[in-house]
C-alpha cells in the first residue's frame, strides 16, 4: 500500500500528503461460469476432410453496478484462486458500505461477446461449417472490497479508490469528480430486486431423511425412500430416474455413472429423424440394412451427467453410447443404498442444450451433405430421464457393462 501511495504522490507532483478518512466499500460483480464448445468441419492442409472439437472453460466477471467507475472492469482470475466466503450482509454492513446490484443479468450478459473473447477462433482448418455454444452457465454475484481514501495535500485533495485485495490504486479523482460520479449513479434505474433469499432444509421432502451432500451435485438421491430430487425455484422437485440392469450376474466393483437420456426428434428442410433407425442411417447412410423387423424405437441422446474433467473424453463417451442407441432393462432399486453411484453434475437443462453439440459429434467429417443438413437442424426434446448406467473397473479405465465403451478413471477424479 505504501508503494502505491508513493506512486500517486509522485504522479501528482506532491512531496507530502495527509491520509484522511478511509471507508470500505463492497462493489457487486456478476460472475458467469460455463464451458464454450466449438465444432469445426473442413479440410486440413493436406486437403483431408477433418472435424475438430475445441473447448474452453469460461469464467468471466464484470461490474453489476451503474453510473460509477471504480477502475476495475474485471476481477481476473482471483475468484477462482481465492476462497470466497458466503454473503453476509450484516457482517459486511458493519465493516463498510454494501453497494446494491443495479444491472440486471439479462441486460449484462452477452453470450456472443463472451464466446468471442474465449479465444477458440484460431485453427489451421479451412472451415466449411462450425458451431459454437456456451453451455452449463452458472451465475453468481461477488462483492469485491475497495478502500475509498481521502488524500489531502495542503489546500488540494484527491479521492483514491484502492483495490483492497491487491492493495493497488485503481482511480485517482478530485472530490468534485467523486461527487458528480455518485450523483450520476443516483439518477440511474433502481437496484435489482432479488426477492427473498432463504435457505431450504437439505432433507428428502418425502421421508424427511438427510440427503447426501456433495457441492457439485444438482440431483440428490434419497437412499431411504428411493427418490431423486432437484432444487428449482427454492424447493425440491422430483426427478424421474431408473437404474439399468447389468447383463449376467454383474461384478462386485460396479460403478454407476449418471446419464441424462433425452428423447426427441431432429427436423430440418421438411425431413425428420425420430427413430433409432433414422439416426443410424444419418450417421452411416451406406450401411447395409437388416431384414429383422422390430417396432420403431424413439431416438435418444445419452448425455453423461457426472463431472468429467476431460471434455473430449465426455464427448467420446456420449457419442459412443448415442451411436449404439442401446436397449436396456430397468433394474430393481430395492437396494439403492448399496449402489456405488457417482454424483449428477449436469442439470437436465444443460443436457438438452448438449444434444445440439452431440449431433455434431455424430456427423461424419467427410460427408458435406450431412454437414449442410445439420446447419439448419432443430432438435426437439420430448422427455428427459436420469439413468444410472453400470460400469466395471478395468485397471485405469471404467468399462461400460452394456456397450463395452471405456473412459479413464482419472477424468472422473477416482482413485486407483
Amino acid at each position: 500500500m505504501k508503494k502505491a501511495l508513493r506512486n500517486v504522490l509522485k504522479s501528482l507532483g506532491a512531496k507530502k500528503a495527509l491520509l484522511g478518512e478511509k471507508q470500505l466499500c463492497f462493489a457487486p460483480y456478476w460472475r458467469v461460469k460455463g464451458t464454450v464448445y466449438r465444432w469445426i468441419f473442413g479440410k486440413d492442409r493436406n486437403e483431408h476432410h477433418v472435424k475438430e472439437l475445441k473447448s474452453k472453460h469460461l469464467d468471466r466477471t464484470f461490474p453489476a453496478y451503474h453510473g460509477i467507475d471504480l477502475g476495475l472492469r474485471t476481477l481476473g482470475i482471483r475468484p477462482g484462486a481465492l476462497t470466497l466466503p458466503f454473503f453476509d450482509r450484516t457482517r459486511m454492513s458493519a465493516a463498510g458500505t454494501v453497494m446494491k446490484v443495479d444491472l440486471p443479468l439479462k441486460d449484462a450478459v452477452n453470450p456472443e461477446a463472451m464466446i468471442r473473447d474465449v479465444g477458440l477462433d484460431e485453427t489451421t482448418i479451412r472451415v466449411h461449417f462450425e458451431r459454437t455454444r456456451l453451455v452449463g452457465e452458472r451465475y453468481g454475484v461477488i462483492y469485491f472490497p475497495f478502500w475509498i481514501m481521502r488524500l489531502s495535500m495542503g489546500s488540494d485533495a484527491r479521492i483514491l479508490v484502492v483495490d483492497a485485495v491487491a492493495n493497488t490504486v485503481t482511480r485517482v479523482l478530485t472530490p468534485v469528480e467523486w461527487q458528480d460520479m455518485w450523483a450520476d449513479r443516483a439518477q440511474n434505474q433502481p437496484a435489482v430486486d432479488f426477492g427473498n433469499v432463504a435457505f431450504i432444509a437439505f432433507k428428502c421432502p418425502n421421508c424427511g431423511w438427510d440427503l447426501p451432500l456433495n457441492q457439485f451435485d444438482v440431483v440428490h438421491l434419497c437412499r431411504t425412500c428411493k427418490r431423486a430430487w432437484i432444487e428449482q425455484g427454492g424447493r425440491f422437485r422430483p426427478v424421474k430416474f431408473e437404474v439399468a440392469q447389468i447383463p449376467g450376474n454383474g461384478k462386485a466393483d460396479t460403478i454407476y455413472l449418471p446419464f441424462w437420456v433425452c428423447r426427441g426428434q431432429i427436423q430440418t428442410n421438411g425431413e425428420t429423424l425420430k427413430t433409432t433407425k433414422d439416426l443410424k442411417t444419418f450417421i452411416n447412410p451406406y450401411a447395409l440394412g437388416t431384414t429383422k423387423k422390430t417396432e420403431p424405437t424413439p431416438l435418444r441422446f445419452f448425455i453423461p451427467a457426472t463431472r468429467i474433467r476431460n471434455i473430449l473424453a465426455a464427448d467420446k463417451l456420449a457419442a459412443g453410447v448415442t451411436r449404439q442407441q442401446p436397449e436396456y432393462q430397468p433394474s430393481s432399486i430395492d437396494r439403492l443404498e448399496d449402489l456405488n453411484a457417482l454424483g449428477t453434475f449436469l442439470s437436465p437443462r444443460t443436457a438438452r442444450r448438449m444434444a445440439d453439440l452431440l449431433l455434431c459429434s455424430l456427423t461424419p467429417a467427410g460427408n458435406r451433405t450431412r454437414q449442410e443438413w445439420i446447419k439448419h437442424a432443430r432438435i426437439h426434446i420430448h422427455g428427459v430421464r436420469l439413468l444410472l448406467w453400470p460400469f466395471y473397473g478395468q485397471r485405469l479405465f471404467l468399462r461400460d457393462a452394456i456397450c463395452g465403451l471405456g473412459i479413464q478413471k482419472g477424468t472422473l477424479g477416482l482413485a486407483g
